[in-house]
């Protein structure tokens, strides 16, 4: 019998132990059938929780839009369009680090032939 099941928890558990009568058989047979209904519902519910919630994201989406407030791009850019820099990166750079606005840079590794004349304080 167990080279006609299918592979599963079910005919591993059947290996394990054995039934020993069909009384037996009957009442695990039972137990992993309302298992796998129960593991289906709570599929069929989490597919129908999320349906719901694409719909609410949607309507959301749509109420933005109408109310002319701008989407953020999935690539995470918030504007089409930038003010052009007027002055070096490397003075703003320089301005971030005095007001403490970002971390002290660590001093990067240089091949041994590279020119030390050429350096740019921004990258």
């Amino acid at each position: 019998m167990l080279t006609a099941l299918r592979p599963g928890p079910f005919a591993d558990s059947l290996c394990m132990q054995p039934a020993s009568s069909l009384d037996e058989l009957k009442k695990r047979v039972a137990k992993y059938m309302q298992l796998e209904e129960l593991r289906e519902f709570h599929n069929q519910a989490r597919v129908e929780a999320d349906k719901e919630k694409g719909k609410d994201e949607k309507e959301r989406q749509g109420r933005s839009i109408n109310l002319g407030e701008r989407r953020r791009d999935s690539r995470g850019s918030q504007f089409s369009r930038y003010t052009p820099l007027t002055i070096e990166k490397g003075r703003i750079l320089d301005e971030a680090l005095s007001a403490e606005l970002i971390p002290t840079p660590r001093k990067a590794s240089s091949l041994e032939n590279a020119d030390q004349k050429k350096h740019c304080r921004y990258h």
